[in-house]
């Protein structure tokens, strides 16, 4: 009995869900320290029936510029801390129905978009970015799709009517929105470049949804472009990350992360559908590459997130060369291998993106000592401590202990991120009592917290000055807790 094609786009659903929740509890804690920053404003929010505008622990203290709606909607549906992981989980694994939906709209075929949606499911980067993690990139990425199929059917007024909306509720989600309105200005040329006829209705359409996303995000971010002028769109990151945030491109990373099946289907798409036919839908995708190719190479968008981007972009566009392909066999004497071309292609699609992905994800990061730790520190060290972790463990601290740290990752509104996280390095680094003790007593910091992350991160087996043999201004009052007591 032939399968419907809902049914299997339900059952690549589910298969997404299941690989996602299998590593999601297969450890306790989240993989990635940003979750911990947005479990932080969840739970805040929860608590307190508001948003969190200032931050007593990051950094010791400082006000928060991010767009919440994510984190209130987040609170609403957790109901108890294992929801934490479930509906991220579903966010992320919804995005193969949204690919589905716009594949359809390009190829009017079935085939082509259930085998890019079961391609979609499995990225690399993206399993990399989402899986066991409370991400905003997923529902982002939703959104941003969500706004470019409503654009391909926009003489619809109810889909004229969603594009309103989520052209609204962009901007609240993450200011990675830019994406989305200079998606739109590359759009406009591609679309004179091939002479493609935008009609009025779309252009009025896209000119307002342009204007609308950035207001808001000035609106959002108005004291502090006033405090930091154009900085603020390179997020303030300190000159000692910055090259390790933006970092230049690697082919190879590029190719692993994204795929080699997106990169080599989704570039004949483009070729197919932007110089064979001048295909509207394939323009508008491929205007979302160009877009997060240019905010890269202004290192607006980190490296990673632009091959994010791009890998979903890609995927999308796929379908067309899927779809070409099942043409091509029908005006031949091969009719009758497609079903073998099917099987092979998922073959490719097993061999080329899940089994990659499947690395990713067994690869994701373990907090669950950290974790621990910072449990103890909570029920063990008083309200005020201040506790010294490096910047990758900041929002762990935070959300687990409830105690200040140093630095972070939220370098947004920080004044002396750079100094900070120099400081921090000094203390794991030195060997020297006097040059750690100074770093401390700067911000009267009361605790240093060593593992074999951080003994591996910094290349060392120890912290050099704990053992001298002068006065004694540390005390061991944990296997990887220090105090300090002079």
């Amino acid at each position: 009995m032939k399968l419907k094609a809902s049914t299997i786009l339900i059952i690549i659903f589910l298969l997404t869900l299941i690989f996602r929740l299998y590593f999601a509890f297969s450890i306790e804690s989240f993989s990635s320290d940003e979750s911990y920053f947005h479990y932080r404003l969840i739970n805040y929010i929860k608590e307190n029936k508001l948003p969190m505008l200032y931050d007593q622990f990051s950094y010791g203290g400082q006000a928060i510029y991010y767009p919440q709606l994510f984190h209130i909607l987040m609170a609403i549906f957790s109901f108890s801390p294992v929801f934490l992981k479930i509906f991220p989980a579903l966010i992320a694994s919804g995005l193969v129905i949204i690919v589905y939906l716009i594949a359809k709209k390009i190829t009017n075929e079935d085939n082509s978009s259930l085998l890019t949606a079961f391609l979609a499911a499995f990225i690399p980067i993206e399993i990399h970015k989402s899986v066991n993690q409370i991400s905003i990139y997923p529902i982002l990425l939703i959104i941003i799709l969500l706004l470019y199929l409503c654009l391909m059917n926009l003489e619809n007024k109810k889909y004229f009517s969603l594009f309103l909306v989520f052209a609204f509720l962009i901007p609240l989600i993450h200011p990675s929105s830019l994406l989305f309105i200079f998606s739109l200005l590359f759009y406009l040329i591609l679309s004179n470049t091939e002479s493609l006829f935008i009609s009025r209705y779309k252009k009025e359409a896209i000119i307002f949804s342009f204007f609308l996303v950035l207001l808001i995000n000035f609106l959002l971010y108005k004291t502090l472009f006033l405090q930091h002028g154009l900085n603020i769109i390179w997020q303030n990151i300190p000159d000692s990350l910055f090259a390790t945030y933006f970092k230049n491109l690697n082919v190879l990373e590029g190719i692993y992360l994204i795929g080699a099946l997106p990169i080599i289907l989704g570039s004949l798409g483009i070729f197919f559908g932007l110089f064979k036919e001048k295909k509207d839908s394939i323009i508008l995708l491929t205007a979302a590459i160009l877009a997060t190719l240019f905010l890269v190479s202004i290192k607006v968008l980190s490296i990673q997130i632009g091959f994010l981007f791009l890998s979903v972009f890609l995927v999308t566009i796929s379908s067309l060369t899927i779809s070409k392909i099942y043409t091509y066999l029908s005006l031949t004497k091969f009719s009758s291998f497609k079903k073998y071309v099917t099987y092979l292609i998922i073959i490719l699609i097993i061999g080329l993106a899940f089994i990659p992905s499947y690395f990713v994800a067994k690869s994701l990061p373990n907090y669950d000592h950290q974790v621990d730790s910072f449990k103890w520190i909570k029920e063990n060290t008083p309200l005020t401590a201040t506790i010294v972790v490096p910047l990758e463990l900041g929002n762990v601290l935070t959300a687990i202990s409830d105690r200040k740290n140093i630095i972070d990752d939220n370098f947004l509104v920080s004044r002396n991120a750079e100094e900070r996280f120099n400081d921090v390095n000094e203390i794991y680094n030195t060997a020297l009592e006097i040059k750690a003790l100074e770093a401390l007593n700067k911000y009267d910091a009361n605790y240093i917290y060593f593992d074999d992350y951080i003994a591996d991160k910094y290349k060392i087996t120890r912290l050099r000055y704990v053992e001298s043999e002068k006065e004694k201004c540390f005390e061991v009052i944990k296997n990887d807790v220090y105090k300090v007591v002079c």
